[in-house]
């Protein structure tokens, strides 16, 4: 996700043959010789697709994690490459025989353009928001029940919860719910924080265009801000202050995230100028992490659940920070992990050519994803067996190697876990994590 002005520039699609030089193509067509292809989104993510199961129009989301996305068909010993060129959406008609079908792919250009006002407010610091526009997307889809709370673990309960159906449950009717239905989750919520709303009108920041590929807002603005104005929004988010602020020191106190920061940096040669961390008090468990950098400044973006959504009876209250810190850690440390294993991504493959034993979920299909989730979960237990109680740090791990074992599939990671904490142990004063990437590898290819 970086041009935060709003321009108009075209697009074009790089055709490429893998026996040929790269050569232009006028349209943007796929011949099909037999049904099957690939498409790879990414350097590490590939699907395996099938004409004849194809949707009459396929659409991808292209968002920007950390460099510039593209896709690449392949197919009957040929490639498509699609890159971003200047446009937010590439369509690409794919034929097979008689039928025609289309993907549409949208892209995205990093969004996040640091001014030096900018720059000089936030190095060094980490900043927690609960955004005016991205807490009315929350509310919008926790009226709209079956499509958020159904799909996406809506966190409705609490006295915050009450209040919000309260005060806008009288304007369920509104235009805004018809236009929902379909409506990528991430892309308009996690596309909140790019807008404010003033003088009735939701207007882009100056600093970010956007989070995810295909901004909804576009296409919504003016219902949605509509819908603000109706329903008196802003005296219900004014109401709510203190609640919010609250919460915001709440994660400062709990989760200590300069204290992570700091020591992340010590184990990795990832560098970060700021740190920024939007949440809600409504948000599900979906979070997500991305690199900006303009201007001579990388902030590290996170979506993450607020701390209200650990309250738990059954735990202490140092147990209670802890989860929450662990939900925050695990995003974070992706930025940090993820570039390591870029240089590791051969002996990866050789490593897991067999994912079975080792994740029995469904959404990380390859070794790269699935050694990443390893990795920054086991990272995290490192970094809770040196700050917290010896107490605190067993039951933090017997939770996480439960939940990463019972709950998300990764069958071996109690193992890993154990393993990796061994190599850790033993490590010179001058070693970091990274050194342990080589021995770990080693040890998950020795496994059957």
């Amino acid at each position: 996700m970086l041009m935060g002005k709003t321009k108009r520039m075209w697009c074009v699609l790089l055709f490429q043959l893998l026996l040929s030089d790269v050569a232009l193509a006028a349209d943007h067509y796929v011949s099909l010789m037999k049904p099957q292809f690939e498409l790879l989104t990414g350097r590490f993510s590939k699907h395996v697709m099938d004409f004849t199961t194809l949707p009459e129009n396929q659409e991808v989301y292209m968002t920007y994690w950390g460099s510039t996305p593209e896709a690449e068909f392949k197919y009957d010993n040929k490639r498509l490459l699609v890159s971003y060129r200047g446009n937010d959406t590439e369509h690409v008609q794919i034929s097979y025989g008689q039928a025609t079908k289309s993907v549409i792919f949208h892209l995205q250009k990093q969004p996040g353009s640091y001014n030096e006002q900018y720059v000089e407010a936030h190095r060094g610091k980490v900043t927690v928001e609960i955004p005016k526009v991205y807490e009315l997307s929350h509310i919008i889809l926790a009226l709209f029940d079956r499509y958020h709370q159904g799909n996406y673990g809506m966190h409705a309960e609490g006295e915050y919860y009450s209040d919000l159906i309260d005060w806008f449950s009288p304007y369920k009717d509104h235009a805004i719910f018809d236009q929902l239905r379909g409506v990528d989750y991430y892309s308009l919520v996690e596309n909140g924080p790019a807008y404010i709303l003033e003088n009735g009108k939701l207007e882009r920041s100056d600093i970010y265009s956007g989070f995810r590929a295909r901004n909804v807002f576009i296409e919504r603005a003016d219902l949605v801000a509509d819908f603000a104005m109706a329903s008196h929004f802003n005296d219900f988010y004014k109401t709510h202050e203190d609640f919010y602020l609250n919460l915001r020191q709440t994660f400062h106190d709990n989760t200590k995230p300069l204290k992570m920061w700091r020591w992340l940096e010590r184990q990795f040669p990832g560098r970060h100028d700021s740190y920024k961390v939007f949440f809600s008090p409504l948000g599900g468990g979906r979070h997500s992490a991305r690199t900006f950098s303009d201007n001579g400044f990388s902030e590290s973006v996170m979506f993450v659940s607020a701390p209200n959504r650990y309250k738990n009876k059954e735990d202490s209250a140092s147990i209670e920070a802890i989860k929450l810190s662990r939900s925050f850690f695990t995003e974070i440390d992706h930025t940090y992990v993820n570039p390591v294993s870029d240089e590791y991504i051969d002996v990866i493959d050789a490593a897991l050519t067999n994912l079975e034993p080792w994740y029995r979920g469904g959404s990380y299909n390859q070794p790269y994803l699935v050694f990443n989730e390893y990795m920054t979960w086991s990272v995290f237990s490192l970094y809770a067996m040196e700050h917290y109680t010896p107490k605190d740090y067993q039951e933090i791990k017997r939770y996480i190697e439960d939940f990463m074992t019972r709950k998300r599939g990764f069958s071996r990671f109690e193992a890993f876990n154990n393993e990796l904490t061994r190599l850790y142990m033993g490590k010179s004063n001058d070693e970091t994590i990274v050194d342990l990437y080589s021995p770990i590898i080693v040890w998950m290819k020795s496994k059957p």
